[in-house]
């Protein structure tokens, strides 16, 4: 019984422990202590910040932030300006700028902008943000007074020659009242606002003169051109114009412009080597004579003649820059001497002065051996692929007598 007893004993106490081991096994994943939590908490704060610092290392260190480069408070640039990155940069703590960049000022808005800077042998990128404004009002390129010619075109606004630092065309407006076919001086008010808000006002005297009895004054013509008349001479551009609306003083002899004379030999040489034969048979022409030659005209053909001759005081002739070559007759375009000029004259800066199909223009019948010289560069524009912009188109000017 005692034996019995013994082993009984000894199975209650195997029982026991493994009861035991149950509830610390148990004991192993229960809820961790206040204390714990704590603990943890603390661990899991330091590990956030240890990659916060970590994070803010690698970008001031390897990605170029900011600490290094203190930039200036204000970072807006006026729209097509000429500026660079580095103009906003107030300060460099270590080191210089190594590249730098245009900041793009086409358009309105935000840019990034970029600079380099290096220190020692690193180089870091910095990158920040610049704001395109425009708080520039638009100008008003005219003066007090804008002279047109009576009879001719105005288109105020664009004889105004009005622009903006934005290169948009400004919302323009005109008030006032004018009639340019009668001499006289009217006041004109002008108002130019651009996108962005910016508004300019100005107010002019429009000066309707006629051509014909002043002797000096500017105008700005329909294209925008401003024409300049001194003691009798009109320049556009540096070109001296004559035609129907423009005349020159009787004075005003100068003879065959030297420019012109050089022009036709090297274009006659030219010619030459390829078999075609040219030759001046009319060059300057005075005032006096082209009286003569136009009473001749209008006794023979009376108001047509205007269609065919100018009157004196508006021959191109007596610009001494016009040539008449080889032949008068109409049938002198169809020739192979008159193809090459209307092909190749403007390589040495002649341009076909009357062309066909611009009688409407140009006041007078087509003639294919009427050149004039105004240039190599002017002449390329007019020659445009063989199909002749006339002086009054390029200029804008009108041509036609007032009476």
């Amino acid at each position: 019984m005692a034996f019995r007893n013994r082993r009984f004993e000894k199975r209650s106490r195997k029982r026991n422990r493994r009861r035991s081991g149950d509830r610390r096994s148990t004991t192993l994943f229960s809820t961790p202590s206040v204390a714990s939590r704590a603990k943890n908490g603390v661990l899991y704060g330091l590990g956030a910040l240890a990659v916060l610092f970590l994070f803010l290392f690698l970008f001031f260190n390897v990605f170029g932030g900011g600490a290094n480069v203190k930039l200036k408070s204000d970072l807006k640039a006026e729209i097509g300006s000429h500026i660079v990155a580095s103009s906003f940069v107030e300060e460099i703590k270590e080191g210089h700028i190594s590249k730098d960049q245009a900041v793009d000022t086409s358009s309105l808005g935000k840019k990034t902008c970029r600079i380099t800077v290096q220190s020692g042998e690193k180089e870091k990128d910095y990158e920040f943000t610049v704001t395109i404004v425009d708080t520039q009002e638009p100008v008003i390129g005219v003066g007090d007074e804008l002279f047109v010619a009576k009879g001719m075109g105005v288109d105020i606004a664009k004889q105004s020659m009005i622009s903006d630092n934005s290169g948009e065309t400004p919302e323009t407006t005109v008030s006032g009242t004018w009639d340019v076919n009668a001499v006289g001086d009217y006041s004109v008010k002008i108002s130019a606002t651009d996108s962005s808000g910016n508004k300019t006002k100005k107010d002019i005297t429009l000066k309707v003169v006629d051509p014909t009895e002043a002797s000096t004054y500017s105008f700005v013509t329909d294209k925008g051109f401003v024409a300049d008349r001194k003691d009798g001479i009109t320049q556009i551009d540096g070109i001296i114009v004559v035609n129907r609306s423009v005349s020159l003083p009787s004075s005003f002899a100068p003879g065959i412009q030297e420019e012109a004379r050089t022009a036709f030999y090297e274009m006659a040489e030219a010619a030459d080597k390829e078999e075609i034969s040219l030759w001046i048979i009319n060059d300057f022409r005075s005032w006096e004579e082209q009286d003569e030659i136009y009473k001749d005209y209008y006794s023979t053909y009376g108001a047509d003649a205007d269609t065919m001759s100018a009157r004196p005081g508006h021959s191109e002739h007596q610009s001494g820059f016009a040539l008449d070559l080889n032949s008068f007759s109409t049938d002198f375009g169809g020739t192979k001497e008159g193809k090459w000029i209307a092909e190749h004259a403007w390589e040495y800066g002649f341009i076909m002065r009357y062309p066909e199909g611009k009688e409407n223009l140009t006041g007078y019948k087509a003639e294919p051996w009427h050149v004039r010289y105004v240039g190599k560069d002017l002449a390329k524009v007019l020659y445009n692929n063989g199909d002749w912009i006339t002086l009054e188109e390029h200029f804008g000017i009108d041509s036609s007598y007032k009476n």
